[in-house]
Protein backbone atom coordinates (compact mmCIF):
# COMPACT_ATOMS: atom_id res chain seq x y z
CA UNK A 1 0.00 0.00 0.00
CA UNK A 2 3.08 2.48 0.93
CA UNK A 3 6.66 2.50 -0.30
CA UNK A 4 8.11 3.53 2.78
CA UNK A 5 8.00 1.33 5.57
CA UNK A 6 6.29 1.47 9.07
CA UNK A 7 8.63 1.20 11.33
CA UNK A 8 8.13 -0.54 15.03
CA UNK A 9 10.60 -0.62 17.74
CA UNK A 10 10.51 -3.26 19.60
CA UNK A 11 10.07 -7.13 19.38
CA UNK A 12 7.83 -7.94 22.63
CA UNK A 13 4.04 -8.66 22.66
CA UNK A 14 3.10 -5.33 21.43
CA UNK A 15 5.56 -4.63 18.68
CA UNK A 16 5.26 -8.15 17.33
CA UNK A 17 1.37 -7.62 17.35
CA UNK A 18 1.23 -4.35 15.46
CA UNK A 19 3.44 -5.38 13.00
CA UNK A 20 1.92 -8.39 12.32
CA UNK A 21 -1.52 -6.59 11.56
CA UNK A 22 0.36 -4.29 9.70
CA UNK A 23 1.64 -6.58 7.42
CA UNK A 24 -1.40 -8.83 7.48
CA UNK A 25 -3.20 -5.53 5.83
CA UNK A 26 -0.05 -5.40 3.09
CA UNK A 27 1.71 -2.82 4.59
CA UNK A 28 5.22 -2.86 4.38
CA UNK A 29 7.01 -3.06 7.87
CA UNK A 30 10.16 -3.44 9.76
CA UNK A 31 10.47 -4.17 12.84
CA UNK A 32 13.45 -2.91 14.91
CA UNK A 33 14.42 -5.81 17.93
CA UNK A 34 17.19 -6.85 20.20
CA UNK A 35 18.72 -9.48 21.31
CA UNK A 36 16.22 -10.21 24.26
CA UNK A 37 18.57 -10.30 27.46
CA UNK A 38 15.96 -10.45 30.32
CA UNK A 39 15.05 -13.33 32.27
CA UNK A 40 12.01 -15.16 31.95
CA UNK A 41 9.03 -13.17 33.37
CA UNK A 42 5.60 -15.72 33.60
CA UNK A 43 2.64 -13.78 33.25
CA UNK A 44 -1.20 -14.77 33.61
CA UNK A 45 -3.54 -14.02 30.53
CA UNK A 46 -7.80 -13.59 31.30
CA UNK A 47 -9.95 -15.50 28.98
CA UNK A 48 -10.98 -12.19 26.81
CA UNK A 49 -7.25 -12.47 25.36
CA UNK A 50 -8.69 -15.17 23.76
CA UNK A 51 -10.31 -12.27 21.20
CA UNK A 52 -7.12 -10.47 20.74
CA UNK A 53 -5.53 -13.71 19.67
CA UNK A 54 -8.50 -13.88 17.06
CA UNK A 55 -7.82 -10.59 15.85
CA UNK A 56 -4.21 -11.53 15.42
CA UNK A 57 -4.85 -15.07 14.15
CA UNK A 58 -2.55 -16.42 16.30
CA UNK A 59 -5.34 -18.73 18.24
CA UNK A 60 -3.96 -21.79 16.51
CA UNK A 61 -0.50 -21.16 16.75
CA UNK A 62 -1.01 -20.24 20.81
CA UNK A 63 -2.91 -23.57 21.26
CA UNK A 64 0.21 -25.10 19.44
CA UNK A 65 2.18 -23.76 21.76
CA UNK A 66 0.73 -25.40 24.67
CA UNK A 67 0.96 -22.97 26.85
CA UNK A 68 -0.79 -24.27 30.50
CA UNK A 69 -4.13 -23.51 31.29
CA UNK A 70 -5.50 -21.00 34.07
CA UNK A 71 -9.11 -21.69 35.56
CA UNK A 72 -8.73 -18.49 37.72
CA UNK A 73 -7.61 -16.78 41.08
CA UNK A 74 -7.20 -17.50 44.32
CA UNK A 75 -6.71 -14.55 46.76
CA UNK A 76 -5.83 -14.02 49.80
CA UNK A 77 -6.46 -9.82 50.22
CA UNK A 78 -6.44 -8.07 53.12
CA UNK A 79 -8.23 -11.52 54.58
CA UNK A 80 -6.73 -14.83 55.81
CA UNK A 81 -9.56 -16.65 54.21
CA UNK A 82 -9.17 -17.57 50.34
CA UNK A 83 -11.63 -15.96 47.68
CA UNK A 84 -11.63 -18.32 44.72
CA UNK A 85 -12.27 -16.39 41.29
CA UNK A 86 -13.20 -18.83 39.50
CA UNK A 87 -13.52 -18.39 35.25
CA UNK A 88 -16.38 -20.15 34.88
CA UNK A 89 -17.16 -23.48 33.10
CA UNK A 90 -15.59 -23.31 29.82
CA UNK A 91 -13.65 -20.06 30.11
CA UNK A 92 -9.35 -20.78 30.61
CA UNK A 93 -6.90 -18.51 31.01
CA UNK A 94 -3.19 -18.87 29.99
CA UNK A 95 -0.21 -19.20 32.09
CA UNK A 96 2.44 -17.87 29.61
CA UNK A 97 6.42 -16.52 29.60
CA UNK A 98 6.55 -13.16 28.06
CA UNK A 99 9.22 -14.06 25.58
CA UNK A 100 7.58 -17.21 23.91
CA UNK A 101 4.22 -15.70 23.92
CA UNK A 102 6.36 -12.89 22.15
CA UNK A 103 7.99 -15.65 19.80
CA UNK A 104 4.56 -16.80 18.92
CA UNK A 105 4.22 -13.37 17.59
CA UNK A 106 6.76 -13.08 15.81
CA UNK A 107 6.24 -16.04 14.03
CA UNK A 108 3.47 -15.32 12.54
CA UNK A 109 4.66 -11.41 11.78
CA UNK A 110 7.73 -12.56 9.87
CA UNK A 111 4.98 -15.22 8.00
CA UNK A 112 3.15 -11.93 7.03
CA UNK A 113 5.56 -10.20 5.58
CA UNK A 114 7.66 -8.06 8.21
CA UNK A 115 11.26 -7.67 7.65
CA UNK A 116 13.26 -7.76 11.21
CA UNK A 117 16.56 -5.82 11.72
CA UNK A 118 18.64 -5.58 14.53
CA UNK A 119 20.28 -2.28 13.46
CA UNK A 120 19.05 1.40 14.17
CA UNK A 121 16.31 2.86 12.05
CA UNK A 122 18.57 5.27 9.27
CA UNK A 123 15.50 6.84 8.28
CA UNK A 124 11.96 7.83 9.96
CA UNK A 125 10.18 5.53 7.78
CA UNK A 126 5.84 6.50 6.72
CA UNK A 127 5.16 6.68 10.57
CA UNK A 128 6.92 4.90 13.90
CA UNK A 129 4.98 2.73 17.02
CA UNK A 130 7.45 2.81 19.30
CA UNK A 131 7.24 -0.42 21.76
CA UNK A 132 10.30 -0.84 23.53
CA UNK A 133 8.18 -0.83 27.03
CA UNK A 134 10.06 0.91 29.93
CA UNK A 135 13.25 1.92 27.38
CA UNK A 136 10.62 3.96 25.42
CA UNK A 137 13.06 5.46 22.96
CA UNK A 138 10.43 7.66 21.41
CA UNK A 139 8.69 8.57 24.64
CA UNK A 140 12.08 9.68 26.32
CA UNK A 141 13.10 11.75 22.86
CA UNK A 142 10.19 13.69 22.99
CA UNK A 143 9.97 14.11 26.66
CA UNK A 144 6.36 12.98 27.29
CA UNK A 145 7.03 10.28 30.00
CA UNK A 146 6.08 11.11 33.32
CA UNK A 147 6.13 9.03 36.82
CA UNK A 148 2.91 8.61 38.46
CA UNK A 149 3.11 9.97 41.43
CA UNK A 150 4.05 7.84 44.76
CA UNK A 151 7.10 5.29 46.04
CA UNK A 152 8.41 3.02 43.74
CA UNK A 153 8.40 -0.83 43.62
CA UNK A 154 10.23 -3.44 42.98
CA UNK A 155 9.09 -7.04 41.80
CA UNK A 156 11.75 -9.60 42.82
CA UNK A 157 10.85 -12.69 40.90
CA UNK A 158 12.50 -16.54 41.72
CA UNK A 159 11.76 -20.02 40.37
CA UNK A 160 10.63 -22.28 42.15
CA UNK A 161 10.31 -26.41 42.63
CA UNK A 162 7.99 -28.85 43.97
CA UNK A 163 8.34 -32.21 43.96
CA UNK A 164 4.65 -33.15 44.93
CA UNK A 165 1.52 -31.28 43.88
CA UNK A 166 1.77 -27.89 45.28
CA UNK A 167 -0.63 -28.16 48.37
CA UNK A 168 -3.54 -25.45 47.21
CA UNK A 169 -7.14 -26.11 45.76
CA UNK A 170 -6.60 -25.60 42.07
CA UNK A 171 -3.05 -25.64 40.77
CA UNK A 172 -3.63 -24.10 37.33
CA UNK A 173 -4.95 -20.65 39.58
CA UNK A 174 -2.60 -17.79 40.01
CA UNK A 175 -2.29 -17.08 43.82
CA UNK A 176 -1.95 -13.70 45.04
CA UNK A 177 -1.42 -12.32 48.94
CA UNK A 178 -1.28 -9.15 50.25
CA UNK A 179 0.84 -8.66 54.01
CA UNK A 180 2.70 -6.02 55.55
CA UNK A 181 5.13 -5.00 53.89
CA UNK A 182 3.75 -5.64 50.28
CA UNK A 183 2.17 -8.34 48.30
CA UNK A 184 2.99 -11.52 46.58
CA UNK A 185 2.16 -13.30 43.62
CA UNK A 186 2.40 -16.53 41.68
CA UNK A 187 1.85 -18.39 38.81
CA UNK A 188 2.67 -21.76 37.32
CA UNK A 189 5.06 -22.48 34.51
CA UNK A 190 5.00 -26.25 34.53
CA UNK A 191 4.38 -29.41 36.24
CA UNK A 192 5.73 -28.75 39.76
CA UNK A 193 7.48 -25.52 38.64
CA UNK A 194 6.32 -21.87 39.64
CA UNK A 195 7.17 -18.28 39.63
CA UNK A 196 7.02 -16.23 42.68
CA UNK A 197 6.98 -12.60 43.24
CA UNK A 198 7.48 -10.17 46.16
CA UNK A 199 6.45 -6.58 45.32
CA UNK A 200 8.56 -4.48 47.78
CA UNK A 201 9.44 -0.67 48.29
CA UNK A 202 13.16 -1.21 47.74
CA UNK A 203 13.42 2.47 49.99
CA UNK A 204 12.08 0.19 53.05
CA UNK A 205 14.41 -2.55 52.50
CA UNK A 206 17.63 -3.90 52.75
CA UNK A 207 18.06 -3.35 49.28
CA UNK A 208 18.29 0.78 49.70
CA UNK A 209 21.24 -0.42 52.07
CA UNK A 210 22.93 -3.01 49.76
CA UNK A 211 21.78 -5.88 50.74
CA UNK A 212 21.45 -8.64 48.18
CA UNK A 213 18.47 -9.42 46.65
CA UNK A 214 18.21 -13.20 46.91
CA UNK A 215 17.78 -12.47 51.04
CA UNK A 216 15.64 -9.45 50.52
CA UNK A 217 13.68 -11.99 48.56
CA UNK A 218 13.73 -15.12 50.92
CA UNK A 219 13.19 -12.34 54.28
CA UNK A 220 10.19 -10.76 52.30
CA UNK A 221 8.68 -14.57 51.79
CA UNK A 222 9.24 -15.24 55.39
CA UNK A 223 6.68 -12.14 56.30
CA UNK A 224 3.93 -13.84 54.15
CA UNK A 225 1.67 -16.17 55.42
CA UNK A 226 0.30 -18.29 52.89
CA UNK A 227 3.61 -18.09 50.48
CA UNK A 228 6.01 -18.83 53.41
CA UNK A 229 3.50 -22.31 53.82
CA UNK A 230 4.33 -22.82 50.27
CA UNK A 231 7.87 -22.63 49.69
CA UNK A 232 8.82 -24.26 53.23
CA UNK A 233 8.75 -27.24 51.08
CA UNK A 234 9.71 -26.01 47.82
CA UNK A 235 13.20 -25.17 46.54
CA UNK A 236 14.47 -22.04 45.03
CA UNK A 237 16.13 -22.94 41.49
CA UNK A 238 16.56 -19.89 40.20
CA UNK A 239 16.64 -16.52 40.24
CA UNK A 240 15.50 -14.09 41.94
CA UNK A 241 15.58 -10.88 39.07
CA UNK A 242 14.26 -8.01 39.45
CA UNK A 243 11.79 -5.68 37.91
CA UNK A 244 10.89 -2.06 38.09
CA UNK A 245 7.35 -2.57 38.81
CA UNK A 246 6.58 1.17 39.38
CA UNK A 247 3.49 3.04 37.18
CA UNK A 248 4.31 5.93 34.91
CA UNK A 249 2.05 7.78 32.20
CA UNK A 250 2.59 10.00 29.28
CA UNK A 251 1.42 13.42 28.57
CA UNK A 252 0.80 12.85 25.01
CA UNK A 253 0.87 9.44 23.77
CA UNK A 254 1.17 10.36 19.72
CA UNK A 255 2.72 13.05 17.56
CA UNK A 256 2.53 14.00 14.23
CA UNK A 257 4.48 10.54 12.94
CA UNK A 258 4.69 8.52 16.23
CA UNK A 259 3.01 6.20 18.82
CA UNK A 260 3.61 4.88 21.88
CA UNK A 261 2.02 1.66 22.42
CA UNK A 262 1.66 -1.13 25.21
CA UNK A 263 3.99 -0.10 28.26
CA UNK A 264 6.46 2.22 26.14
CA UNK A 265 3.51 4.86 26.68
CA UNK A 266 2.17 3.35 29.98
CA UNK A 267 3.17 1.23 32.91
CA UNK A 268 0.46 0.05 35.30
CA UNK A 269 0.13 -1.52 38.50
CA UNK A 270 0.87 -5.14 38.48
CA UNK A 271 -1.99 -5.46 40.65
CA UNK A 272 -4.29 -5.39 37.27
CA UNK A 273 -2.96 -8.43 36.24
CA UNK A 274 -3.44 -6.93 32.60
CA UNK A 275 -0.34 -5.78 31.49
CA UNK A 276 0.15 -8.01 28.52
CA UNK A 277 -3.83 -7.70 27.53
CA UNK A 278 -3.21 -3.93 27.67
CA UNK A 279 -0.12 -3.90 25.39
CA UNK A 280 -2.32 -6.02 23.01
CA UNK A 281 -5.39 -4.03 23.16
CA UNK A 282 -2.93 -1.14 22.16
CA UNK A 283 -1.01 -2.89 19.58
CA UNK A 284 -4.30 -3.59 18.16
CA UNK A 285 -5.74 0.31 18.33
CA UNK A 286 -2.17 1.71 17.21
CA UNK A 287 -1.85 -0.54 14.24
CA UNK A 288 -5.40 0.29 13.20
CA UNK A 289 -4.63 4.56 13.83
CA UNK A 290 -1.72 3.94 11.50
CA UNK A 291 -3.56 2.02 8.70
CA UNK A 292 -6.03 4.98 9.10
CA UNK A 293 -3.53 7.91 8.78
CA UNK A 294 -1.91 5.95 5.50
CA UNK A 295 -4.64 5.48 3.86
CA UNK A 296 -6.87 7.89 4.81
CA UNK A 297 -4.50 10.98 5.34
CA UNK A 298 -7.82 13.66 5.86
CA UNK A 299 -8.55 11.29 9.33
CA UNK A 300 -4.89 11.51 10.68
CA UNK A 301 -5.42 14.15 13.14
CA UNK A 302 -8.64 12.46 14.56
CA UNK A 303 -6.83 9.21 14.46
CA UNK A 304 -3.67 10.22 16.16
CA UNK A 305 -6.09 12.05 19.18
CA UNK A 306 -8.25 9.51 19.23
CA UNK A 307 -5.09 7.42 19.80
CA UNK A 308 -3.65 9.29 22.74
CA UNK A 309 -7.40 9.50 24.62
CA UNK A 310 -7.91 6.33 24.54
CA UNK A 311 -4.35 5.00 25.88
CA UNK A 312 -4.88 8.06 28.51
CA UNK A 313 -8.46 6.69 29.20
CA UNK A 314 -7.44 2.97 29.73
CA UNK A 315 -4.10 3.72 31.71
CA UNK A 316 -6.46 5.73 34.47
CA UNK A 317 -9.14 3.41 34.66
CA UNK A 318 -6.82 0.89 35.89
CA UNK A 319 -5.31 3.23 38.35
CA UNK A 320 -8.63 3.48 39.43
CA UNK A 321 -9.15 0.02 39.85
CA UNK A 322 -5.17 -0.41 41.15
CA UNK A 323 -6.09 2.34 44.00
CA UNK A 324 -9.38 0.34 45.04
CA UNK A 325 -7.05 -2.60 45.50
CA UNK A 326 -4.75 -0.90 47.83
CA UNK A 327 -7.14 0.76 49.67
CA UNK A 328 -8.61 -2.37 50.84
CA UNK A 329 -5.62 -3.73 51.89
CA UNK A 330 -4.44 -0.71 53.63
CA UNK A 331 -7.58 -0.73 56.02
CA UNK A 332 -6.15 -4.46 56.48
CA UNK A 333 -2.38 -3.58 57.05
CA UNK A 334 -2.21 -0.21 58.54
CA UNK A 335 1.73 -0.13 57.77
CA UNK A 336 3.70 2.11 55.41
CA UNK A 337 3.89 0.63 52.56
CA UNK A 338 0.15 0.31 51.74
CA UNK A 339 -0.83 3.84 53.33
CA UNK A 340 1.81 5.77 50.87
CA UNK A 341 -0.21 4.15 47.99
CA UNK A 342 -4.05 4.69 48.70
CA UNK A 343 -5.92 7.52 47.48
CA UNK A 344 -9.34 7.26 49.55
CA UNK A 345 -10.48 10.50 47.59
CA UNK A 346 -13.82 9.21 46.07
CA UNK A 347 -14.88 9.18 42.52
CA UNK A 348 -17.68 11.75 42.01
CA UNK A 349 -18.81 9.89 38.33
CA UNK A 350 -18.55 6.69 39.85
CA UNK A 351 -20.90 7.71 42.70
CA UNK A 352 -23.47 9.40 40.28
CA UNK A 353 -23.38 5.66 37.92
CA UNK A 354 -23.64 3.76 41.50
CA UNK A 355 -26.99 6.11 42.07
CA UNK A 356 -28.47 6.29 38.95
CA UNK A 357 -28.29 2.32 38.88
CA UNK A 358 -30.03 1.75 42.61
CA UNK A 359 -32.82 3.96 41.42
CA UNK A 360 -33.01 1.56 38.20
CA UNK A 361 -33.49 -1.09 40.76
CA UNK A 362 -35.81 0.05 43.11
CA UNK A 363 -38.21 0.93 40.09
CA UNK A 364 -40.93 -1.79 38.83
CA UNK A 365 -40.68 -0.25 35.15
CA UNK A 366 -38.81 1.51 33.04
CA UNK A 367 -40.47 5.02 31.89
CA UNK A 368 -37.59 7.06 30.11
CA UNK A 369 -37.22 9.90 27.61
CA UNK A 370 -34.36 11.10 26.01
CA UNK A 371 -32.91 14.21 28.26
CA UNK A 372 -31.28 17.41 27.48
CA UNK A 373 -28.14 16.25 27.63
CA UNK A 374 -28.57 13.80 24.62
CA UNK A 375 -26.81 16.07 22.31
CA UNK A 376 -24.57 14.15 19.60
CA UNK A 377 -21.90 15.29 17.58
CA UNK A 378 -19.38 13.79 15.27
CA UNK A 379 -16.34 11.95 17.09
CA UNK A 380 -13.82 9.61 15.73
CA UNK A 381 -14.64 5.70 17.15
CA UNK A 382 -13.54 2.56 14.99
CA UNK A 383 -14.66 1.04 12.34
CA UNK A 384 -13.11 -2.46 11.09
CA UNK A 385 -9.46 -1.46 10.21
CA UNK A 386 -9.90 2.27 10.11
CA UNK A 387 -10.99 5.33 12.32
CA UNK A 388 -14.09 7.64 11.10
CA UNK A 389 -16.59 9.93 12.42
CA UNK A 390 -19.37 9.43 13.53
CA UNK A 391 -22.23 10.66 16.20
CA UNK A 392 -20.88 10.44 19.96
CA UNK A 393 -22.86 11.83 23.27
CA UNK A 394 -21.71 14.52 25.37
CA UNK A 395 -22.69 14.50 29.14
CA UNK A 396 -21.26 16.08 32.18
CA UNK A 397 -19.59 13.32 33.61
CA UNK A 398 -17.89 12.97 30.08
CA UNK A 399 -14.28 14.39 29.15
CA UNK A 400 -14.92 13.59 25.68
CA UNK A 401 -17.95 12.25 23.44
CA UNK A 402 -18.38 8.70 24.03
CA UNK A 403 -20.01 6.19 21.80
CA UNK A 404 -19.25 2.98 24.14
CA UNK A 405 -20.00 2.13 27.40
CA UNK A 406 -18.61 -0.90 28.54
CA UNK A 407 -18.75 -2.15 25.02
CA UNK A 408 -22.19 -1.23 24.65
CA UNK A 409 -23.27 1.54 21.72
CA UNK A 410 -25.08 4.26 24.31
CA UNK A 411 -26.39 6.47 21.17
CA UNK A 412 -28.03 3.17 20.22
CA UNK A 413 -29.56 3.26 23.67
CA UNK A 414 -30.41 5.94 24.14
CA UNK A 415 -32.34 5.59 20.88
CA UNK A 416 -34.16 2.41 22.22
CA UNK A 417 -34.80 3.11 25.96
CA UNK A 418 -38.31 5.31 25.53
CA UNK A 419 -39.87 2.68 23.09
CA UNK A 420 -39.26 -0.39 26.11
CA UNK A 421 -41.31 -0.25 29.74
CA UNK A 422 -38.87 -2.70 31.24
CA UNK A 423 -35.35 -3.20 31.75
CA UNK A 424 -35.35 -6.98 30.95
CA UNK A 425 -37.20 -5.95 27.57
CA UNK A 426 -34.82 -2.87 26.52
CA UNK A 427 -31.81 -5.57 27.37
CA UNK A 428 -33.58 -8.14 25.16
CA UNK A 429 -34.10 -5.59 22.36
CA UNK A 430 -30.95 -4.28 22.44
CA UNK A 431 -28.98 -7.58 21.95
CA UNK A 432 -31.42 -8.58 18.97
CA UNK A 433 -30.84 -5.57 17.42
CA UNK A 434 -27.15 -4.52 17.67
CA UNK A 435 -25.86 -8.09 18.82
CA UNK A 436 -25.34 -10.14 23.05
CA UNK A 437 -23.42 -8.31 25.83
CA UNK A 438 -23.19 -9.47 29.04
CA UNK A 439 -26.09 -8.12 30.96
CA UNK A 440 -23.88 -6.45 33.84
CA UNK A 441 -22.40 -4.64 30.93
CA UNK A 442 -25.65 -3.42 29.92
CA UNK A 443 -26.51 -1.82 33.29
CA UNK A 444 -23.41 -0.26 33.72
CA UNK A 445 -24.21 1.56 30.21
CA UNK A 446 -27.92 2.20 30.90
CA UNK A 447 -26.71 3.58 34.65
CA UNK A 448 -24.13 5.74 32.78
CA UNK A 449 -26.87 7.00 30.39
CA UNK A 450 -29.13 8.03 33.50
CA UNK A 451 -26.48 9.95 35.42
CA UNK A 452 -25.49 11.90 32.58
CA UNK A 453 -28.99 12.79 31.78
CA UNK A 454 -28.79 11.35 28.69
CA UNK A 455 -32.06 9.28 29.49
CA UNK A 456 -34.50 10.79 31.94
CA UNK A 457 -37.49 9.38 34.11
CA UNK A 458 -40.62 10.44 32.35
Amino acid sequence: MTGRAIHVLGAGPAGAAASLLLASWGHPVRLFAKTATAHPLAVSLPPSCGKLFEVLGVSDAVERRGFLRSTGNTVWWGSETARVESFGEPHRGWHVEVQQLSAVLMDRAVASGVAVVTSAPDDGGVMTIDCTGRAGVLAKAHDVREPVQGPRTIALVGEWRRDERWPIPDDTHTLIESYDAGWAWSVPIAAGRRHISTMIDPQRSQLHRGGSAKEVYLAEIRKTRVFRSLTETATLIDGPWGWDASPYHSRSYSGDNWLLAGDAGSFIDPLSSAGVKKALASAWLAAIVVNTCVTTPAMRSHALAFFSRREREIASHHDRESKRFLTHAASQHPYPFWAERVDAAPNDDATAIRRAFARLKESDALQSIKGPNARLEPAPCIRGRQIVLEPHLTGPLEGAPIRYVAGVDVVALVDLAPQEHSVPRLYETYCRVHGTTRLDDFLTALSTAFANGWLVSE
